[in-house]
């Protein structure tokens, strides 16, 4: 049995995107048409630009993508897969983002931990940029909040309203953070920051 279970180990070993890619690999994206979507004129190649990205599936790779031009009206394209593993301008993919921000806040696992499991998923970051990338999940997900207000309200409709629960924390004199989720799908709705958590800081925002 212990036999086998080091053999599974190994096997196991060998199938991780740090064996699988020992070097940095380049993968091509291209645009999904050829035809520009605004004049229907088949469009020719403009260009093709490479960056480093790292994304949870295949760990560090380079991305080289090419990018057209409709020879009529001028209108550019990438490729929408790059964009959907990989914002624009950036290096690091969604899917580590959202890795870094569910070990950080939901798990409690600090910069050093979140540093070594992602190098064994060939995905090599500094302990600074996992706090940075934490702060960005965060802002992501309250943009993302934001975004979908319409679409919660609806859900909640559909429950027949919700169950207001409010709760306030702060450390020292630090302003309070308050927040206030619905206590039957322990959705947060919203929070914010006040003076305190009298009467007179919370009816605005609860209004």
């Amino acid at each position: 049995m212990k036999l086998l279970s080091e053999i599974i180990a190994g096997l196991t070993n060998n199938l991780r995107s740090g064996s699988l890619f020992p070097t940095m690999t380049t993968v091509t994206f291209w645009p999904e048409s050829r035809t520009c979507p605004q004049c229907g004129v088949w469009m020719k190649v403009l260009n093709t630009t490479t960056k480093p990205a790292a994304t949870l599936a295949i760990g560090q790779f380079l991305a080289r993508e090419y990018h057209y031009y409709c020879p009529r009206c001028g209108f550019v394209v990438g490729s929408e897969e790059l964009r959907g593993l990989v914002p624009e301008r950036c290096n690091i993919g969604y899917g580590v983002l959202a890795y870094v921000g569910k070990e950080f806040f939901l798990n409690s696992r600090d910069n050093e931990q979140i540093v070594m499991n992602l190098r064994e998923k060939n995905v090599i970051v500094c302990r600074s940029e996992i706090s940075y990338l934490a702060k960005k999940f965060i802002v992501c997900l309250a943009l993302l909040h934001k975004k979908v207000q319409k679409e919660t309200r609806a859900f909640l409709s559909m429950n027949g309203g919700y169950i207001l629960h409010l709760d306030g924390t702060c450390e020292g004199e630090s302003p309070h953070l308050i927040s206030v989720l619905d206590g039957i799908t322990e959705i947060v709705l919203d929070n914010t920051k006040v003076p305190s958590e009298n009467a007179d800081d919370l009816i605005p925002f609860l209004q």
